[in-house]
């Protein structure tokens, strides 16, 4: 759910790729008091002592430099998958784990036999129980591989591209599969307007059921830069979207399409209360039954924001806007989002110099509080801790594409069963004290 692509993740004009690239317009800085105020309340960061941690690294011994393993990421149920787009000069790998308690199984490498040099396999995933979407935006038009668990092993159900097929139209920059039913964005489709294309299965085919534009589309708007699927109701993010007024760009938003009666309708466009021009509000999404959580890492002058939106009636409406206790400018707080009933997880990959974090919220009731979270083992400035995110009960998944530092950027997930933990303070006990090394 994750990736660079120029300037910012999801302008989606470029292959969505190059770590390298992003931190170049994101030099990394030094931030003692600040390393000191993030830690207090962030629940995944660079710098943790290694014996602090419960959570578990899924690394890979063999992996080549670049390969940027975790650049997306995807769980559901003992069901993990870290995409690694740019493995194997681009083409991509993705390595599929069985996960219980915390033990994982070695991992299983999917690869297609046509992949191809700059292919970006992996650089978008989502599972769904035994069907595994995964988008290849890098191929051509793009397509979208689903596999499916047999019970003994991942199997290549189909291969699947849009219709009409349009050059470069990075078709599978982002996917949301749920049971049957597969959105795929295409955010570059109609010289950037985007587009969202919904696939549904029968008997074991998938066929190509609507293609979904915005009713005020534009060119640029990049509508398929995320997008999630929760029942009957589909979100797609516009990150570059802004009104027909002069000097507004990048303000974002967020389109909510329903099924009603087999037929896909514009219900809403969500847009924050604070809307800003750059703030690319619609980068990242997530839903979950009747509320949405809305990325826009430029927010707040680069610090990043991350908005709630639940629905009554039909109507959407803003139940919070949140930020990182402690965030900076150029924190990109919202670069990856995860909603999970009452509790969810936003990523900031360029917080501390770049080793990143993610901070955990929880509802209780009335409103979303910062919480404990899974503690994260030692990376570096450079690992992008919360690239990606994932959160399913009490599993949560973390992506950390920059593990091992530049130039090697090989990569690493980290992720954490917490079924059997306690938090007594509310927080988990990173100290700050391991965070100097950052500084």
């Amino acid at each position: 759910m994750t990736a660079p692509i120029g300037a910012w993740r999801s302008a989606l004009m470029k292959p969505r790729h190059s770590i390298e690239t992003r931190l170049g317009a994101a030099p990394p800085r030094r931030f003692s008091s600040a390393c000191k105020q993030a830690l207090e309340v962030a629940v995944l960061v660079c710098g943790l002592a290694s014996g602090d941690s419960d959570a578990q690294s899924l690394l890979l011994a063999d992996t080549e430099p670049g390969a940027e393993l975790a650049y997306a990421t995807a769980l559901d149920g003992p069901r993990l998958a870290a995409g690694a787009p740019g493995d194997f000069s681009r083409s991509g790998v993705v390595h599929a784990y069985h996960c219980v308690g915390q033990s994982c199984t070695a991992p299983v490498a999917l690869i297609p036999i046509d992949l191809a040099p700059g292919d970006l396999f992996g650089a978008a995933l989502s599972l769904s129980a035994d069907t595994l979407a995964i988008g290849a935006p890098g191929q051509g038009a793009g397509a979208v591989y689903v596999y499916v668990h047999d019970g003994s092993g991942w199997l290549l159900q189909q291969k699947l591209g849009a219709t009409p097929t349009l050059p470069d139209e990075r078709f599978g920059a982002a996917v949301a599969a749920q049971v049957d039913r597969l959105v795929v964005g295409a955010p570059a489709a109609d010289n950037g307007a985007g587009a969202l294309y919904v696939f549904e299965r029968s008997n074991g085919t998938w066929a190509q059921t609507d293609r979904l534009q915005a009713d005020d589309a534009s060119p640029g708007d990049a509508l398929g830069s995320g997008v999630a699927l929760s029942g009957s109701t589909l979100l797609g993010g516009a990150p570059q979207w802004a009104p027909a007024v002069a000097g507004s760009y990048g303000r974002g938003a967020v389109y909510v399409f329903e099924n009603i009666a087999a037929d896909w309708t514009q219900q809403a466009r969500l847009q924050p209360l604070t809307a800003a021009n750059g703030d690319l509000f619609g980068s990242a999404v997530s839903l979950s039954g009747d509320r949405a959580l809305v990325g826009a890492p430029l927010a707040d002058a680069g610090a990043g924001g991350a908005f709630v939106f639940t629905r009554s009636a039909q109507l959407w409406t803003q139940q919070a806007h949140l930020a990182a206790p402690g965030g900076l400018a150029g924190d990109r707080f919202g670069w990856s989002v995860s909603l999970d009933g009452d509790q969810l997880l936003v990523g900031a990959p360029f917080a501390l110099a770049g080793c990143g974090g993610v901070t955990r919220f929880v509802f209780n009731g009335a409103s979303w509080l910062a919480a404990a979270g899974p503690g994260l083992a030692q990376t570096t400035p450079g690992g992008l801790v919360g690239w990606s995110v994932g959160a399913q009960t009490q599993r949560w998944l973390v992506g950390v594409p920059g593990y091992s530092g530049a130039p090697s950027h090989v990569g690493a997930a980290y992720w954490r069963d917490s079924a059997d933990a306690i938090f007594i303070d509310g927080y988990d006990d990173v100290g700050a004290a391991a965070c100097a090394a950052a500084d």
